[in-house]
């Protein structure tokens, strides 16, 4: 079990008030970083172990503690073996806290259960892979709507503290969107756990106002954003949505990981919506995820295919996460087509 930890700083807390919360606050140590490794892969265990036709997937972790450099990433290898990597530059960066320390975790966890949407062109084959990675949004929202909440499920004293520590409009947010005291403490903890992942990611991105839980980002994207990172409020705002949500998920399955894996499809988008919660606060914001966007349909075109752009051979590619795309080929070069699709190379 976390207990209550408590260290003095002068950025804004939850609701705006220079003190911060005393939870979670200090750095997690490599014994405490392999303490919460440890319980998040036993936790999803068995989604690797189904990804697999044998039942043999693994999900392991490693703890690089020797490495100074600030990294957490999760590793997809062949079998699958499935690895979350953190090293111990990530423990000690400014503004790392335990609970920060355990979203991050459940960030990169969230790539490879989170499912749908995916990040787009998976580079490897889902059949050696066993999954696609989900977008780095959804990555952050699955961290609170599912994997901290399983993580926390049974730290009762942390959570009851967290449930103390917010103020009464924050705290509303929690026992609105559950009816049981459990879940809305796990849910109050989860929101302190997204302001301290702010701070902690406004430290390694200077420049950028701290995200607050009442100054949502209100932009408004036409087509899910499936590559790369939304704006620091917008991932803070996802971890918010996500502690809101009480649609959880169930049994192994990765939502909506059907093929054509790692795109966008309708088929896909529908069979991951149970999964997800659809309206109110435990949405995911329009400021990444868009659920009526329009996608391109490459039924026609195919993949991939040899055109000639500006007496020029080129290479055009067709995805629904990307919209067409020509790429000429470098002088000298031809362009070429087999099994695999077209290709630039030399004559």
């Amino acid at each position: 079990m976390l207990t209550a930890l408590s260290c003095a700083s002068s950025a804004p807390s939850a609701s705006g008030d220079p003190a911060r919360p005393s939870l979670g606050e200090l750095p997690p140590t490599p014994e405490i970083a392999e303490a919460l490794l440890t319980r998040v892969a036993a936790i999803y265990q068995g989604h690797a172990a189904a990804s697999t036709p044998a039942g043999t997937g693994t999900l392991t972790w490693k703890g690089l503690w020797d490495d100074t450099s600030v990294d957490a990433r999760a590793e997809f290898h062949p079998g699958p073996a499935w690895a979350i990597a953190v090293t111990g530059g990530l423990l000690t960066s400014a503004e790392m806290t335990t609970d920060a320390f355990a979203a991050i975790i459940c960030h990169e966890t969230g790539h490879l259960v989170g499912g749908f949407p995916f990040k787009g062109r998976p580079i490897e084959s889902i059949a050696t892979m066993g999954t696609v990675s989900a977008a780095e949004a959804q990555s952050d929202y699955f961290a609170t709507q599912d994997c901290l909440p399983r993580l926390w499920a049974d730290d009762t004293a942390a959570n009851a503290a967290a449930f103390a520590a917010l103020d009464a409009a924050q705290r509303a947010r929690c026992t609105a969107a559950f009816g049981d005291l459990a879940s809305q403490q796990i849910c109050a903890r989860s929101l302190l756990a997204a302001v301290q992942m702010g701070r902690w990611l406004v430290s390694r991105n200077p420049g950028n106002a701290y995200p607050q839980l009442d100054t949502p980002d209100t932009s408004a994207v036409q087509i899910t954003r499936y590559d790369g990172y939304p704006s620091l409020q917008c991932r803070v705002d996802t971890l918010v949505a996500g502690a809101q949500c009480s649609v959880k998920h169930t049994g192994t399955v990765i939502p909506g990981l059907m093929a054509p894996y790692g795109e966008f499809s309708y088929p896909s988008e529908a069979a991951a919506r149970p999964f997800a919660c659809q309206s109110g606060p435990g949405a995911r914001p329009r400021c990444w995820f868009q659920p009526d966007g329009v996608w391109t349909d490459c039924s026609a075109l195919g993949r991939s295919a040899c055109v000639v752009a500006d007496g020029q051979d080129a290479v055009r590619l067709c995805s629904a996460n990307f919209g067409v795309e020509i790429g000429p080929c470098s002088e000298g070069t031809v362009c070429k087509s087999d099994e695999s699709g077209a290709y630039c190379d030399f004559p």
